[in-house]
């Protein structure tokens, strides 16, 4: 049901998701070398080291967001299931944020990327979506005690 304005919010969630794997997150620059972190690797100049569970965790959000939308049926499940989007966001970022730890030293500063950007507005967008499933939830309830 696209209609339903939490599938809107759930689509651009997982929209936002998919462009925050596929873009850079935090640069790192020191006088010597930058570093730049990406869902699934750590570029520096030459090297690249491969990150698969930062990735998997993006990936898995934005199917979870996904497949979320096609639960309109069963609105309790999708509450569930949209927290769960929620959290796993929060540890995306509690991971990033994790890396930026290792990676900071005097000489380095940290630049976010527009990819880091974009997980807390899907995360806003979950919220705003856990509202309306909510909304529609009450609705649903109060034509039932009219019955």
């Amino acid at each position: 049901m696209i209609q339903r304005i939490q599938s809107i919010y759930l689509l651009l969630s997982a929209i936002f998701t998919g462009v925050a794997c596929a873009l850079p997150l935090v640069q790192f620059s020191s006088l010597t070398d930058n570093c730049t972190l990406y869902a699934f690797s750590l570029q520096q100049a030459a090297e690249s080291a491969n990150l698969w569970s930062l990735g998997i965790a993006f990936s898995a959000t934005a199917i979870l967001n996904l497949v979320i939308i096609f639960l309109f049926s069963k609105r309790r499940l999708q509450i569930k299931l949209t927290h769960y989007a929620f959290l796993l966001k929060l540890a995306i970022l509690a991971v990033i944020a994790y890396y930026s730890y290792l990676l900071n030293a005097p000489e380095v500063s940290i630049k976010p990327a527009f990819g880091l950007i974009c997980i807390p507005i899907a995360m806003v967008l979950d919220w705003m979506a856990v509202k309306a499933i909510r909304k529609d939830e009450e609705l649903v309830r109060s034509v039932d005690r009219i019955r």
